[in-house]
């Protein structure tokens, strides 16, 4: 047995012996570590003398002190980072096509309890994930996103008193602000795709830009769904659900068609603390057949492009997003960070065959844990008829 195979073998021998249940099976484990342990200690002490040796007739002064920096040693792993390493992402991308693996990429594999737990998503592989939303579902960028693993709880702003002038030498009275929560749990979102067995003919980049793309849009759009159109009961809470809309109040009925005194209305039901971050937000019909059309009192389009990005518009100085989730005859205008989102768990791939044995395909499932909530109400005033 050479040092890389009995590296690879003592890391199965942990995952055996947390698997065991047989004390006799236990006590067998132990006994092959040891005899395992010595023989590495041993190879890795000749290794080391062999390398002083060369040194030495090289003329290169101080002998190497470890094998770990020798040409040809074996790539040791650690737990805690075998996700940044390219051995275990390759790993993780052959095991989902269904090709075998290469000795190292073997070891990595196992060094991530991938046998035991279920393989992880390898950590460039997600982010490619996470930008790819981001990039097909804008809001995921626009609200306060957190991607804290479980349930959490937030402390949002509730009655927040105004700053007062302060007498000098004079007691003073603590604020009376207080405090209200956001619990955000999560729901899934899931989407399963199954594919030709061929794909795992493919190199292994291709592969993961092909995942990636299969996978991410989908996902993505649900969640975009959610966070502008979830009832807060039997799915995340999204801007829709932020308020009563009622005319003059919270938003404006424009009737029949929406006009240049609507929108100017719309703009100052909306507290001027928000004016900083605050976007229209509507689909690209309303925009476009309705919106674009607008023209005021002298005759000038109340759409402009944004001088520092063609690719934005401005509605009366504000930022425009367009997105396919808003419903028809409706627009948004507000802060969308006070919209508050944790991605619990960033999309989780797994692959199987054994369902689609008879058509030789392969299923592949992406799972996100999405949830969402409003922090501030008032952040948000409506356009609807």
């Amino acid at each position: 047995m050479n040092l890389a195979q009995i590296i690879a073998r003592l890391a199965q021998i942990d995952i055996e012996v947390r698997d065991a249940t047989d004390a006799a099976k236990v006590d067998a484990l132990a006994t092959e570590k040891r005899d395992l342990l010595a023989r590495k200690a041993e190879l890795e002490g000749l290794e080391t003398r062999k390398a002083a040796a060369l040194a030495i007739q090289g003329g290169a002064g101080t002998p190497v002190a470890s094998n770990t920096n020798l040409p040809g040693a074996p790539v040791e792993f650690r737990k805690d980072t075998v996700r940044d390493t390219a051995e275990y992402r390759n790993a993780f991308l052959k095991k989902l096509m269904g090709q075998p693996l290469t000795e190292t990429e073997q070891r990595a594999y196992v060094t991530s309890d991938a046998g035991v737990a279920g393989a992880v998503i390898p950590t460039q592989t997600a982010s490619m994930f996470f930008d790819k939303m981001v990039t097909l579902a804008p809001m995921l960028g626009e609200i306060s996103l957190m991607r804290v693993a479980g349930n959490i709880r937030i402390a949002v702003e509730n009655v927040r008193a105004d700053a007062a002038q302060h007498t000098e030498n004079a007691a003073v009275t603590p604020a009376s602000d207080t405090f209200a929560y956001i619990d955000l749990a999560g729901y899934e979102y899931i989407k399963v795709q199954r594919v030709s067995a061929t794909v795992s003919t493919m190199s292994v980049q291709g592969f993961e830009t092909w995942l990636v793309n299969l996978l991410a849009e989908d996902i993505a759009e649900q969640i975009e769904n959610a966070i502008i159109n979830g009832n807060g009961s039997t799915a995340p809470k999204g801007i829709e659900y932020a308020n009563t809309w009622t005319n003059a109040s919270t938003g404006i009925d424009f009737g029949t068609g929406v006009t240049y005194d609507n929108l100017v209305d719309l703009i100052a039901l909306l507290p001027a603390r928000y004016d900083r971050n605050a976007k229209f937000l509507m689909n690209k019909a309303m925009f476009y057949q309705q919106i674009m059309k607008i023209k005021d009192a002298e005759g000038d389009p109340i759409v402009a492009r944004d001088v520092t990005n063609a690719a934005l518009m401005r509605i009366l100085g504000y930022p425009v997003l367009i997105s396919d989730k808003v419903a028809a005859n409706t627009a948004y205008l507000g802060d969308y960070s006070k919209v508050v989102g944790n991605l619990a768990q960033d999309i989780t791939v797994a692959a199987n065959d054994s369902s689609a044995f008879t058509s030789n395909a392969r299923d592949y499932r992406g799972v996100a844990i999405f949830d969402c909530d409003i922090a501030l109400a008032d952040a948000f005033v409506k356009l609807f008829t």
